[in-house]
């Protein structure tokens, strides 16, 4: 074997190891961040959220009423439209 393969061999292994090894440290750095324990809700962020939540449900019960009334008013006109003769 001439020199030249035999340390062209040796250099394509220590490559191959070296980027193995920094492969693993990246792949055990990224799980250990996946791994780790998300930290819980402040006890004030959870009752803001709470209170957010309220908020929201109030609010869709007005949107759902207006389009209710909307509803109706529709209805109305196009009720009074086929008694009318019209459309």
């Amino acid at each position: 074997m001439d020199p030249v393969d035999g340390a062209i061999a040796v250099s394509i292994v220590a490559v191959t190891i070296g980027g193995v090894a920094i492969i693993g440290m990246f792949s055990r750095a990224l799980l250990q961040k996946w791994t780790q324990a998300k930290p819980a809700l402040e006890p004030g962020e959870a009752e803001e959220l709470r209170h957010a939540i309220t908020r929201l449900g109030a609010e869709v019960a007005d949107v759902q009423e207006r389009l209710d009334f909307t509803e109706r008013v529709l209805a109305s006109q196009r009720e009074r439209q086929q008694l009318e003769g019209g459309n």
